[in-house]
């Protein structure tokens, strides 16, 4: 569990706030203070992994409070809370994790919520619990590390649960989900086989062990998401913390090992491929840095496994065709660059109707 500490001496913030936060069952509010300074002399024996803090307070501004609960308390995550946007610049010189400005929405909090869990499923102890594992890069899978994934009564109930998972964290209506999912059924016919199948996918969770603390699904079609690490929440992560090719090798590695294929890439599914090509791209631009770097190295083969991946998945970016090109021309490879101009050429030529740009060109003349 992820304890919390919520302080603000508004009193009706606070119980708002509190509200909000008790539809995460990984979430244990383990404090409330209007005062702040008796927060203080309580915050070393709650030991609290993030704290939720107004900033301007008559006892004492949240600012000050955020930086001595630092001082106690390096890994907890500040949640600036506050109806001001001009203390932002400090609150993040701070570190803080967020800053939400009032009134807070339940869409806007479960973003920084979201934030939390990721961050701290690593330093809180689990006390020898399994991980629930959620793949939605590639074959779509859900189950417990080491052991069998679900196994989905139907199709539909599988592109349902995927479908609330897509929009976790935001309330989607019933049209919503009978246009996206249910689009050629009679809509009688659609609302009845959407019962049906929210109904099997909370029985089928609760067969399989999964309670809300790692997945709720609640009342308007929302589902949340506790203690469950899901492959494609964690590579935006991941990508939102990309700077340069050497700063961020680690980083680019990991984003390789999580990508093990598209977004839902065995569901055939409409509402999935706006999603699913801007993941591709990230993917791939987040390769291209890492290739870029293996190549300046010198790591040739590394760098080149890399581009003919990122090749195979887009053979239309343009940027990984350079790449490739100079890696060759740099290993005087000059048959291998023109069997893949010829290979690229013809892929542009025969769906697109077009040619390489100039700049690949001027790389071929280079040969």
């Amino acid at each position: 569990m992820i304890k919390a500490v919520l302080i603000d001496d508004e009193r009706p913030a606070l119980r708002g706030l509190e509200h909000l936060l008790r539809n995460y069952p990984t979430i244990e509010i383990a404090g409330m203070f209007t005062n702040p300074l008796e927060a203080m002399e309580k915050i070393d024996k709650l030991e609290p992994h993030a704290v939720f803090l107004d900033i301007n307070m008559p006892q004492l501004q949240g600012i000050d409070v955020a930086s001595e609960i630092l001082d106690r308390c390096p890994d907890c995550d500040i949640i600036f809370i506050t109806a001001y946007d001009q203390y932002a610049v400090e609150a993040f010189e701070l570190h803080a994790l967020d800053y939400v400005l009032k009134p807070v929405s339940a869409e806007r909090l479960d973003k920084t919520v979201q934030r939390i869990i990721k961050k701290q499923k690593y330093t809180v102890p689990q006390k020898g619990e399994k991980r629930l594992i959620i793949k939605a890069l590639g074959r779509f899978l859900i189950g417990w590390e080491g052991q069998e994934p679900i196994k989905w009564r139907t199709e539909k109930t599988k592109e349902l649960f995927a479908f609330l998972l897509h929009n976790s964290g935001r309330t989607v209506t019933k049209v919503e989900i009978l246009e996206a999912v249910f689009p050629d059924a009679d809509p009688e016919k659609s609302v009845h086989q959407l019962h049906n199948g929210i109904y099997y996918i909370r029985k089928t969770l609760q067969e399989y062990g999964i309670d809300k603390k790692h997945i709720a699904i609640e009342g308007n079609y929302i589902m949340r998401l506790g203690d469950a690490e899901t492959d494609s929440l964690l590579f935006e992560e991941y990508f939102k913390e990309i700077k340069t090719a050497e700063e961020s090798r680690t980083i680019l590695e990991k984003l390789e090992g999580l990508y093990t294929g598209d977004y839902f890439e065995d569901g055939d599914w409409i509402w999935a491929e706006a999603k699913r090509e801007q993941l591709r791209m990230k993917y791939s631009n987040a390769m291209l840095l890492l290739s870029d770097g293996y190549l300046k190295e010198g790591s040739f083969s590394k760098a080149e496994v890399l581009l003919r991946k990122i090749y195979v998945k887009d053979p239309y970016f343009e940027d990984a065709t350079s790449l490739l090109l100079r890696l060759y021309l740099n290993m005087n490879r000059r048959n291998d660059a023109v069997k893949h101009y010829r290979e690229y050429e013809k892929i542009l030529s025969g769906e697109l109707g077009i040619s390489p740009s100039p700049e690949i060109r001027k790389i071929m003349k280079e040969l």
